[in-house]
């Protein structure tokens, strides 16, 4: 390759004006390269924002950030500055300047940084401002770093804490780290680590002291993590497992650390975004490593698997207004209600807790046979279970098994056990959902039911008051088609009430609602059949001169269409409501006997000349209803 080949095209610029950074918005300042199309941030870099109208109208947030970068890596001097103030709307002028006095809180952090990791010491301080002057310091952090690796002393403090410690060359934690109270004597915790291994805390409380071995003994394998809440984890589940106590260490020291990890993340975040860095402080120590095994990952995803799907179940049952309900009174739901809760407690729950040490990643920092031991601490579940319940306040003791002939090995105290234990639970789940989910939708079907026998009555009751008011007002021929109906009403419901199935009981209840609502339909439009004539004899006639009788008189018009309507098409309606009566045949009845009556009307006003030569032999009710254009009934 050439020379000329393999040199690459360089520009530098600076560039000034508005830019934004995450939530940091301000003028900045900078330079950079462009490298074959790529653009690095190189030399001087500044960003800032302060606001004098912000400041004086209520509250300015204000923040100046400045340093170098090389090939995009911060490199040099860098300072950073957070303000949030508040101006006492008092001013004086000094030297031709008008100087306003700020209260507030000012974070700043200052040092080295070399390819993107701090070197070299860096500070943080966080100080309370009034009237312009520090009156308190808030939080104060001093690290001293080799390459991005804490190294020698530190100290970090807040207004009530102190911590001091040391670290290793390769950033391990090492000899004594105490915590002081800023208002008393002494340490009041000191942890003791060796190359990076806590050994033991002595808290001082009152003037007492109180050792703890954390990992004193331990010479096994070892593994290194962040000191952050993972390690705080870490050492609360390797003590369970090891004395069952869930006692809580750390929690004044971790606070600490946190609240430092907090400030040196806000200026990663910044850092990040512009270019290539690796800013947090990661304090190094060693705790205990018990890897998995391939077979136990496999048995970690099956232990999840039945977990997730028996919970699932465990938690639909158990949180089911129905079952909370039905368990009161129903043996069988209270007896299945009682298993899933059993189920929940001696089964998923110790899981769900084993679980929870997988996903936060501390599992394989903790001795599985003693850690399982203390899972189930009064010793492993056991396949009979046995239920206490009340139902109508008598206490009922049964028993159960979940039938079947495979083998579930729970005694090995280990993840093979565990995953029995989960296979099991979710196989009882499973069983017991088919049983309940029948139990529930009998109880539901049941539920149906009683509304829909409501509503029988109802209706039931409802068309016979209908059919009583009809009867005083209406013509013989029709109270014969009424009283028709008030038997059959009768008669159904006595039908429905002898059958015994739910299912053909709930079916047929809908089917009898139905045929109610018709015939409510039905009678209202067989009751309007004599005012109906009446409407159409009416519509028929004319006024026509007599010269007989010198007068006008009224005649009747189109007399084969109204005959046939009177003498044929009625008769039909009433005998089809009567004496061939079928539910499903009610509401075709209804919408033909409405349709006859409008299409009545409409042939008064059209010529029907030919319709009623068609119509003077014609008896058929169905021809005549072609006739006048209608369809005929199709059920007989």
């Amino acid at each position: 390759m050439s020379f000329n080949q393999r040199v690459k095209a360089q520009n530098s610029y600076t560039y000034y004006g508005p830019l934004s950074i995450g939530n940091y918005s301000g003028d900045a300042s900078y330079g950079f390269t462009v490298i074959s199309g790529d653009t690095l941030l190189n030399g001087p870099f500044q960003i800032k924002k302060a606001n004098l109208d912000d400041l004086l109208q209520k509250q300015d947030y204000s923040f100046d950030f400045s340093g170098n970068f090389k090939n995009n890596y911060p490199n040099g001097d860098w300072k950073f500055k957070f303000g949030t103030f508040q101006s006492n709307n008092q001013s004086q002028v000094v030297d031709y300047q008008y100087r306003v006095a700020i209260s507030g809180v000012q974070e700043e952090a200052f040092g080295e940084m070399v390819d993107g990791k701090p070197n070299g010491p860096w500070v943080f301080s966080v100080n309370k401002i009034k009237d312009s002057e520090i009156s308190e310091r808030l939080f104060k952090s001093n690290i001293i770093f080799d390459n991005g690796i804490p190294k020698q002393n530190f100290r970090i403090e807040n207004d009530s804490l102190i911590l001091a410690g040391r670290f290793l060359r390769n950033g391990l934690a090492h000899d004594e780290w105490s915590l002081y109270d800023s208002f008393g004597f002494g340490a009041a915790e000191n942890w003791i680590f060796s190359n990076g291994v806590l050994k033991q805390i002595v808290l001082s409380i009152d003037g007492t002291n109180t050792k703890t071995s954390i990992y004193g003994n331990y010479s096994g394998n070892t593994t290194i993590i962040n000191l952050d809440s993972q390690f705080i984890d870490a050492i609360a589940l390797f003590q369970f497992a090891k004395s069952n106590s869930d006692d809580v260490v750390g929690g004044k020291m971790q606070g600490l650390l946190k609240q430092n990890g907090a400030y040196y993340q806000k200026i990663d975040n910044i850092l990040s975004e512009l270019g290539k860095s690796s800013f947090l402080p990661e304090f190094k120590v060693k705790v205990p490593y018990y890897e998995f095994s391939n077979e136990e990952r496999e048995l970690l995803n099956s232990i999840s698997s039945n977990y997730t799907n028996a919970a699932t179940i465990s938690t639909n049952f158990l949180e089911d207004t129905r079952l909370n309900i039905l368990k009161l009174s129903n043996e069988d739901a209270a007896f299945q209600y009682e298993v899933i809760n059993q189920i929940t407690k001696n089964f998923l729950k110790p899981i769900k807790r084993l679980l929870d040490y997988k996903n936060r990643e501390i599992l394989e920092f903790a001795p599985r046979k003693e850690l399982i031991d203390n899972l189930w601490p009064q010793g492993e579940p056991i396949t009979v279970i046995d239920v206490v319940f009340e139902i109508d306040e008598k206490e009922i003791i049964k028993t159960y098994e979940f039938p079947t002939t495979d083998k579930f090995n729970f005694s090995e105290h280990s993840l093979k056990s565990v995953e029995s234990i989960s296979t099991y639970a979710l196989k009882s789940l499973s069983s017991i959902k088919v049983q309940l989910e029948q139990t529930l939708l009998k109880e539901q079907r049941e539920q149906e039911l009683v509304t829909i026998e409501e509503q029988l009555i109802f209706q039931r009751n409802s068309l016979q008051n209908q059919i009583d008011s009809a009867l005083n007002i209406s013509p013989n021929n029709i109270k014969s088609v009424l009283n028709t109906f008030k038997e059959h009403s009768d008669t159904a419901l006595s039908d429905y009430s002898s059958l015994k199935d739910l299912e053909t009981k709930l079916n047929a209840g809908k089917v009898l609602l139905d045929c109610y609502l018709q015939l409510h339909m039905l009678t209202n439009q067989i009751t309007l059949l004599p005012e109906q004539e009446e409407a159409i004899q009416l519509k028929y006639q004319d006024r026509i001169w007599n010269p007989f009788m010198a007068t006008l008189m009224d005649e009747e018009v189109k007399k084969r269409i109204t005959t046939a309507y009177k003498k044929t098409v009625v008769p039909y309606f009433l005998r089809q409501a009567k004496s061939e009566f079928k539910c499903n045949q009610a509401k075709e009845l209804n919408v033909l006997m409405k349709a006859t009556y409008q299409r009545m009307l409409e042939l008064r006003d059209e010529n029907t000349s030919k319709l009623e030569r068609k119509l003077r032999k014609e008896n058929d009710p169905n021809t005549v209803l072609e006739l006048f254009e209608l369809e005929p009934l199709t059920i007989e």
